[in-house]
């Protein structure tokens, strides 16, 4: 059981025959209630503080452990969100260079039809030449012909 201010000063001895002053010991029994309440107000205070510093204590490391708590749930999303653009950026690489070897291959079948245009032409304008000097060739011989009839 606790001793409290008030069992101090209640507190009554029995006397002897050569027992100490009553007087005396009831004002120092006063004195040492007195300080003994001062002491025993400033535990129940400081037990009040204590109690509050836990609670507020507590409050904090929940604080903390919930900082902690986003603070990973923030690195992982931010881990997601790197990754995920690291996977766009490389479909869109990817993108990029499928439109750049279709283009190119649809330029090379471009240059090669052209190419084959040419040929084609060149062919033509051989065939026509070649054509047009039979023709004249025998325009010629016909105009030699026609002039030596007319002078025979």
């Amino acid at each position: 059981m606790a001793l409290t201010p008030i069992d101090i000063q209640n507190k009554e001895f029995r006397k002897g025959v050569r027992g100490y002053h009553t007087e005396e010991v009831d004002k120092f029994l006063e004195s040492v209630s007195k300080e003994f309440e001062v002491v025993y107000a400033e535990n129940f205070e400081l037990k009040d503080k204590v109690q509050r510093l836990d609670a507020e204590l507590r409050h904090y490391k929940q604080l903390e452990s919930t900082l902690q708590q986003t603070m990973v749930l923030a690195q992982q999303t931010a881990d997601e969100v790197k990754q995920s653009a690291r996977h766009e950026a490389e479909l869109i690489l990817k993108e990029v260079e499928q439109e750049k070897v279709r283009r190119i291959t649809e330029a090379q079948n471009k240059l090669q039809h052209v190419n084959d245009e040419i040929e084609e032409l060149q062919k033509r304008r051989e065939m026509t030449r070649t054509q047009l000097k039979s023709f004249l060739l025998a325009q010629l011989d016909l105009a030699e012909a026609f002039e030596k009839d007319r002078v025979s």
